[in-house]
């Protein structure tokens, strides 16, 4: 009875050691951090987005799509950035091209 006490402990800790070890990678895929974005006033449009509350080591951009005055669509992205940073990007210096729409992409 004794072997069979420890055969299930020793099951049990193996099954407990192998969830622990799972947690962190099912954690890390998961959005961390407060972004906010807003698009500029005036010609020429950027689009910018902050993001604080992140991770030491992720990282994201701005992504912006851009729409010119015949309807036609693109998207730039911004630098790469860390905590409590800005990251900008602009469609083009011509006052007829606007923001679209703005978002965020994250690198983990």
């Amino acid at each position: 009875m004794k072997k069979r006490a420890s055969v299930v402990a020793g099951i049990a800790l193996a099954l407990t050691t192998g969830t622990l070890a799972l947690a962190p990678g099912a954690s890390a895929g998961a959005r961390v951090g407060d972004c906010n974005t807003w698009k500029s006033n005036s010609a020429p449009w950027t689009g910018s987005a902050y993001c604080s509350g992140m991770a030491w080591s992720d990282k994201f951009r701005v992504k912006v799509t851009c729409v010119d005055p015949r309807g036609s669509q693109w998207i730039t992205y911004g630098p790469w950035k860390k905590n409590a940073q800005t990251s900008t990007a602009k469609c083009s210096d011509n006052p007829n091209v606007g923001v679209l729409k703005v978002g965020f992409a994250f690198d983990h």
